[in-house]
C-alpha cells in the first residue's frame, strides 16, 4: 500500500482544518443565536451519547487500523481480519443501539427529540468502516466525504438555525453527518477486501484486544467528556456551555496536530512488524518536531487573544471563556507529546497495558480534582482538572518510554519553539493593550491581533531554521 505520508499528512491536516474553519464560522453564530443555556443542553447530550458511541465501537478506531496495517500487502489475510473485526463490531454496535433506545424512554418530553436524533451517531457505528482505509492508509477517499458531509451540515445550520427552539437542527446536522460519512465509504470496500466467510472464534479473536483500547478512549473522555456532564449536573448549563465553548476553541489546533498520529498509526504498526525499529524512531523524531512546533505556536497564540477572543468572537455572554481557554490552551503541547508517545509509540508496539494505565492515571487525578474544584470554581475548576490530567499522563507515559526513545534530546531541541511562542504571545500583550486604547473591540481588532501573532512567529520561526542551516 506504501502511500506517502506526506501526502496522507495533507489530506488529513486538509479536513482538520475543515474542522477548524467550520466551528470559527457556526461557533459565534450559534453562541448568540442558541445562547449559553442551550449550548449547555448540547454539550450535555452529546457527551452522555458519546459514552454509548465509545461502547459501539469498543476501541475499534485503534485497534482495526494496526490489524489491517499488520496484514501488510497480503488481501487474504486482510480480507479476514477485515470480515471478522467488522463481525465483531456489528454485535457491540447493535447492543449499545438497543441500550441507548432503553435509555431515551426514560427521557423526559422535552429532551426526547433531542436524544432520539442523536442516536442516528449511534447508528452510524453499525457502518463505521473508517479503520479499514485508514488501515491501507487510505486517507484520501474517506477525508473527501467527511469534508463534504460537514460542509452540508454547515449549510443546513447556518440556514435553518434561527433561535434557541432550532437546537434540534444542529443536532441533526452533526448526527446525520455521522451517518452519511459511513455510508458513502461502503461502495468503496471491495477494492481493499474480498467478502468472506469467517467462524466465530475468529470473531470474538478481535473483542479483547479491541476492549482493550476502549479501555483508555474511557477514561480520556473522563477528562473531557464526562467534564461536560459534570459542569451541567453541578454548576448549571450556563457553565456547560462556557465549558463547551472554552473547551472546543481551545483544543481546535489539537486537531490538525493529531492528524499526524493519525497518519503515523499505520505506518509505524506496518514498520514494527517489518523489523524496522530504528528507522520508526528516527521517523518519530521527525513527528514530534513538526507536531511541537505547530503546538507552541497555538498554544502561547491562544493565551496571547484569549480575552479579545472570547468577548468578539462568542459575545460578551461568553466573557467567562477567556481564562478557561488559556488554561487549556497550555495543555495542547503536552496532548502533542503524549499523542506521539501514546498512539505512535505504545499502541503500535502492541504495548497497550502502558498506554491503558497512563490515560486511567489522568482519569484519576481529573475526577479528584473536579471534586474539590467544580463547587468553588465551575467551568474554570474543569479546565484546571483537565490540564493536571493531561499532565499526569504524559508523566506516565514518560516512564513507561524512558530508555527506548531519547526523549531529553527531543525535548531540548523543542526549547527555541517555546521561546518564540513565549516572545509571540508577550507581542500579543501588548497590541492587545494598544488597539484597546484606540478603538471598540471587533473583527478587525482580532484579525490584527491574529496576522501580528502569526507574522512573529514565522518570523522567529524561518529565522531558526536558517541559522541551523548555516550552523550545519
Amino acid at each position: 500500500m506504501g502511500r506517502s505520508i506526506k501526502k496522507n499528512f495533507i489530506y488529513q491536516s486538509a479536513y482538520q482544518i475543515v474542522l477548524i474553519v467550520v466551528p470559527l464560522v457556526t461557533t459565534p453564530y450559534l453562541s448568540r443565536v442558541l445562547g449559553p443555556d442551550q449550548i449547555g443542553v448540547f454539550s450535555v447530550t452529546q457527551a452522555i451519547t458519546n459514552y454509548f458511541v465509545m461502547f459501539a465501537m469498543l476501541g475499534m478506531s485503534s485497534y482495526g487500523v494496526r490489524a489491517i496495517s499488520m496484514c501488510r500487502d497480503d488481501r487474504q489475510k486482510r480480507s479476514r481480519t477485515f470480515c471478522s473485526a467488522f463481525a465483531a463490531q456489528l454485535i457491540t454496535s447493535s447492543i449499545a443501539l438497543v441500550v441507548y433506545l432503553g435509555y431515551t424512554a426514560f427521557i423526559t418530553e422535552g429532551g426526547l427529540l433531542i436524544c432520539l436524533l442523536w442516536g442516528l451517531w449511534v447508528l452510524s457505528c453499525l457502518f463505521d468502516i473508517t479503520w479499514l482505509f485508514f488501515g491501507v492508509e487510505e486517507f484520501k477517499m474517506p477525508t473527501i466525504r467527511a469534508t463534504v458531509t460537514r460542509l452540508v451540515g454547515l449549510v443546513v445550520i447556518l440556514l435553518f438555525v434561527k433561535n434557541p427552539d432550532d437546537l434540534w437542527i444542529y443536532v441533526l446536522s452533526i448526527s446525520g453527518m455521522f451517518l452519511a460519512n459511513q455510508l458513502l465509504l461502503w461502495p468503496f470496500v471491495k477494492r481493499y477486501v474480498s467478502f468472506v466467510k469467517v467462524t466465530g472464534k475468529e470473531v470474538l479473536s478481535h473483542i479483547l484486544p479491541s476492549a482493550r483500547l476502549l479501555i483508555p478512549a474511557i477514561a480520556i473522555s473522563l477528562y473531557t467528556t464526562l467534564d461536560k456532564i459534570l459542569v451541567g449536573g453541578v454548576s448549571g448549563m450556563v457553565q456547560a456551555g462556557f465549558f463547551e465553548y472554552s473547551e472546543k476553541l481551545a483544543r481546535m489546533p489539537t486537531t490538525v496536530i493529531t492528524a499526524m498520529g493519525t497518519v503515523m498509526l499505520p505506518r509505524m504498526a506496518a514498520m514494527i512488524s517489518a523489523g524496522k525499529g530504528e528507522e520508526s524512531v528516527r521517523l518519530l523524531g521527525r513527528s514530534i518536531d513538526v507536531m511541537l512546533a505547530m503546538a507552541m505556536l497555538f498554544c502561547f497564540g491562544i493565551i496571547g487573544i484569549a480575552n479579545d477572543f472570547s468577548i468578539i468572537f462568542l459575545g460578551s455572554d461568553f466573557a467567562s471563556c477567556a481564562p478557561i481557554m488559556a488554561i487549556l490552551a497550555v495543555s495542547i503541547p503536552i496532548i502533542s507529546i503524549t499523542n506521539v508517545l501514546g498512539r505512535q509509540y505504545l499502541v503500535p508496539h502492541q504495548r497497550d497495558n502502558q498506554f491503558v494505565i497512563s490515560v486511567c492515571c489522568g482519569a484519576a487525578v481529573n475526577l479528584i480534582l473536579c471534586i474539590f474544584l467544580l463547587p468553588p470554581l465551575g467551568a474554570l475548576g474543569a479546565g484546571i482538572s483537565v490540564l493536571a490530567a493531561e499532565f499526569t499522563v504524559l508523566l506516565a507515559q514518560w516512564v513507561f518510554v524512558r530508555g527506548k526513545l531519547p526523549l531529553l534530546k527531543w525535548v531540548i531541541k523543542s526549547l527555541p519553539y517555546a521561546g518564540m511562542g513565549l516572545v509571540m504571545m508577550l507581542v500579543l500583550f501588548f497590541v492587545s493593550n494598544e488597539l484597546n486604547n484606540i478603538m471598540a473591540p471587533s473583527a478587525i481588532m482580532l484579525a490584527i491581533e491574529v496576522v501580528v501573532g502569526l507574522a512573529v512567529y514565522g518570523a522567529l520561526f524561518l529565522g531558526y531554521r536558517a541559522f541551523k542551516r548555516a550552523k550545519a
